[in-house]
């Protein structure tokens, strides 16, 4: 069986806090409150997943963080290339797969942008990591770019609960980003017309705290 592959590229300071300790990462998101609200975008991120992931696809995770979902689309690919700037992260990922999963796998430490795939890749996925990025459009640029046939994300909203994320996380030193349906779906639909755009609101979600998380598919139509 093959060692599983390993690349590195010059890794890039930003504003994502988690990168610095993986433990601390861990933590945060095992809090009851992060618990909850992250089933409900699961939810929805795995039924994203059942219809756009096929058996032989090759995926592209930018972010993956310690591999919440990393172990789910290992299941359901054939590869996965798995992306963060922080080594910590993936060797924490490297240790909770099996033999045969790390196989079917590649290890890339690189900032997003930076790295550019030597192989076809069918599904970009990108979950949590638009919260950190400030020029966005161009994140999304080199998703669409990358992905033969859909791209899965996730971004906070504008409404009550984005609001309140984007203080909780200010009084951190980190600055999080939030969107508007508008915003996403105007700038698809300028760019990317061949697309078809999906958005769903998840998260604590009501009329008035207008929800959490954004999350959102995008299919190659044709």
């Amino acid at each position: 069986m093959s060692a599983p592959e390993t690349t590195s590229t010059e890794e890039k300071s930003d504003n994502n806090p988690y990168h610095k300790t993986a433990q601390y990462y861990e933590r945060k998101l095992n809090l009851p409150v992060i618990r909850s609200i992250r089933r409900g975008e699961s939810t929805r991120i795995y039924a994203s997943f059942n219809a756009l992931i096929r058996p032989d696809d090759t995926v592209l995770e930018i972010g993956c963080g310690t591999g919440y979902y990393t172990r789910d689309l290992i299941k359901r690919a054939k590869r996965v290339i798995a992306l963060d700037d922080s080594e910590s992260m993936l060797d924490i990922i490297r240790n909770r797969l099996s033999t045969e999963e790390v196989a079917r796998m590649k290890f890339v430490r690189s900032e997003a942008t930076a790295f550019s795939p030597e192989e076809p890749i069918d599904v970009v996925v990108h979950i949590g990591v638009l919260d950190y990025v400030p020029d966005w459009q161009a994140f999304l640029n080199h998703s669409l770019t990358h992905a033969r046939r859909a791209v899965i994300f996730t971004c906070p909203s504008n409404g009550l609960c984005g609001h309140m994320f984007h203080l909780l996380s200010k009084w951190e030193g980190v600055d999080i980003q939030r969107y508007a349906r508008r915003q996403l779906e105007d700038f698809l639909q300028e760019k990317y017309p061949e697309w078809r755009c999906e958005i769903h609101r998840v998260g604590i979600n009501s009329g008035w705290t207008g929800g959490s998380t954004w999350v959102c598919t995008l299919k190659r139509e044709g």
